[in-house]
């Protein structure tokens, strides 16, 4: 891929790897690493629903030169192979076994390991944390969801339309999430992310994870998280509300929220160094460092 170049010009090894988890979906990641990265704790990256590599550069930018990251595309993307026959399966405890399956492949026994997602990435891996899939040192969630509830006519695509009617279909949801759920006016480059991944979404994946998550909450999940987290919302964002993940953080034993300006203020490099700065200080201390 042209796009990671900017990483080697930088001294940055960027390999793609694939891991076929334990049901024979084989998951495709990219392993950033410099010639240092022993010793050092390991980031785990699991992105979003409707979420792409090129919408984390700046990101990633500022945390692969100082640790190997791993960045992990779930099963529901078109870069994972699902094996012959029926679909697997696209539940929220699917997702989370695939986070603790990779980390248990790929990061060396003893390694300090830090985990950072977006949107459902997020919330995999509040659920793998719950059940003691993963126990990393530290956890930087951005704008995850909380709950998966979809308007009436999102309900009825899911049970009944054929997925060849996505074609279609991904007009009205891009519609929906640029209207209802981003502020276009303000943050068009957020507006723009959702439309590209929307009309690059694989449709029959994208049904039968939809279909999957419905009705699925995260708040059962917050108790069990004994990892210390840090909740990274977007004061714009119209999607994944400020007030919902304040109150994700107070349902976690050792969990604070970091309220950045917007949307792409989260994907911006900004974001990228806070998670840098909390693998070498670590979320509990930063928490007591800089809360008010």
């Amino acid at each position: 891929m042209r796009e990671l170049l900017r990483y080697e010009t930088r001294g940055i090894l960027v390999s793609k790897s694939l891991v076929t988890v334990s049901d024979g979906v084989t998951l495709t990641l990219y392993d950033f690493k410099t010639d240092s990265w022993e010793n050092k704790p390991v980031l785990l990256f699991v992105a979003g629903w409707l979420s792409a590599l090129s919408g984390w550069h700046e990101v990633l930018e500022e945390i692969t030169p100082h640790y190997r990251v791993i960045y992990m595309e779930s099963r529901e993307k078109r870069s994972a192979r699902l094996p012959a026959g029926p679909l697997p399966r696209f539940d929220i405890d699917r997702l989370a076994d695939d986070i603790g399956e990779v980390a248990a492949e790929l990061v060396p026994p003893g390694t300090p390991l830090y985990v950072a997602g977006s949107s459902l990435g997020s919330t995999a891996l509040t659920r793998a944390m719950s059940g003691g899939r993963i126990a990393p040192k530290g956890a930087f969630l951005i704008s995850p969801v909380t709950a998966f509830a979809f308007p009436a006519w999102g309900n009825f695509i899911i049970r009944f339309l054929p997925p060849c009617f996505f074609t279609v279909i991904r007009y009205l949801i891009v519609w929906y999430l640029v209207n209802f759920r981003v502020d276009k006016k303000k943050e068009p480059e957020q507006a723009q992310k959702y439309t590209r991944t929307v009309m690059d979404a694989e449709p029959i994946r994208l049904k039968a994870n939809a279909g999957a998550l419905n009705g699925y909450t995260i708040w059962d999940d917050l108790p069990g998280v004994a990892t210390p987290v840090v909740v990274i919302g977007a004061a714009s964002d119209k999607l994944h509300g400020v007030e919902e993940i304040t109150k994700m953080a107070g349902s976690m034993p050792e969990a604070r929220v970091e309220v950045m300006e917007s949307n792409k203020e989260t994907h911006s490099g900004r974001a990228g160094r806070f998670i840098a700065e909390g693998m070498g200080t670590g979320p509990k201390e930063e928490a007591r460092a800089t809360a008010p």
